[in-house]
């Protein structure tokens, strides 16, 4: 029986899902070693996991692997170590801080330093990337501060500057209501994107 194709917008159940269709495209694989610098509660990796998985967080207790910055992951790896990395930062620029770090409002920060966090993430995870290899990033574009910030056209920027080539985008369908109270000004955002891109 022929399987389903994997369609470039879909209303994924989650981030696993996503992941395991990834690995079907061919930007992961069972048998590469993988990287993830982000991997929070390990959600990713609940349908497809490599049998060689790296898995790092800034926080100790989710980190199986040790915590490490993603800002500077030298310290743990040498460059051109890994054959695919999936890179999941703390991409929701805007809404008031909370006690959960599940999307990284925990810690107050600007939109523009969360920026800044994305931008050093990427180039670290680029460093650490085998030539031919693959780099998943998981991001949002988003109105924050009245104007769209758009996360996918950074990255695109930031990959051309490292000489990487985007292979794909994956647009994963979700909903969250328009807050009550506020004058829409631009359409709102109900997706979030996974891009690939492929280190030459």
């Amino acid at each position: 029986m022929t399987p389903e194709p994997v369609m470039a917008v879909h209303d994924w159940p989650s981030n696993a899902e996503l992941i395991a269709d990834c690995a079907r495209l061919g930007y992961l694989h069972e048998d590469w070693l993988t990287l993830d610098p982000t991997y929070g509660m390990g959600t990713f990796w609940k349908v497809f996991r490599p049998r060689s998985l790296v898995a790092h967080d800034i926080d100790p207790a989710k980190a199986p692997d040790g915590a490490l910055d993603v800002t500077y992951m030298a310290e743990r790896h040498a460059a051109e170590t890994f054959d695919a990395v999936v890179f999941d930062p703390p991409y929701k620029l805007n809404g008031t801080p909370t006690d959960t770090a599940r999307y990284g409002v925990h810690v107050a920060r600007t939109w523009a330093e969360r920026k800044d966090l994305m931008g050093m993430g990427f180039f670290e995870c680029v460093v650490v990337l085998k030539s031919g290899g693959y780099l998943l990033v998981k991001c949002q574009n988003q109105v924050c501060s009245g104007k769209v910030r758009w996360q996918t056209d950074w990255y695109a920027r930031w990959a051309r500057a490292a000489g990487l080539e985007k292979v794909d985008e994956l647009h994963m369908l979700s909903y969250r209501p328009q807050p009550s109270g506020r004058r829409q000004v631009h359409a709102r955002r109900n997706h979030s994107t996974m891009l690939v891109f492929r280190k030459p």
